[in-house]
């Protein structure tokens, strides 16, 4: 995950004020707030809010019973089909869901010729859209 941790710490640490290098006392807060000494500290807490939205992305197993955020989806790798029976389908990481999503509906629709080229290709839609 350090795709997402690296570019929050170089921010936070770019914009961190080293003690002593700010002396007006309007500045105080602002010192304090943004302190070399709490880059770390700065950077984790707002990788963890990032990673409140992008989690499912780094989803790699399936869920155990119980642990579906969805519970509208009492059976998630299960399809209903026409006669009232249960078939199971392999687990797909939601990541893998989106980018398929991506390259089979989204870019076939708006770009019909790269989309064609990539089909031809064998191009994974996860090699680009990861």
């Amino acid at each position: 995950m350090h795709e997402l941790l690296a570019p929050l710490y170089y921010a936070v640490h770019f914009d961190s004020i080293v003690e002593g290098e700010l002396k007006d006392v309007q500045y105080k807060d602002l010192v304090e707030l943004c302190s070399a000494e709490f880059v770390a500290a700065d950077a984790w807490a707002l990788f963890l809010s990032v990673m409140e939205g992008v989690s499912q992305w780094y989803e790699w197993r399936e869920p155990l019973d119980g642990e579906d955020k969805n519970p509208q989806m009492a059976f998630p790798n299960h399809v209903v089909i026409p006669n009232g029976q249960h078939v199971s389908r392999p687990y797909v990481a939601p990541i893998v869901q989106a980018c398929n999503h991506i390259q089979s509906n989204l870019l076939q629709t708006c770009d019909p010729i790269l989309w064609q080229h990539m089909q031809k290709s064998g191009i994974e839609p996860q090699i680009y859209g990861m």
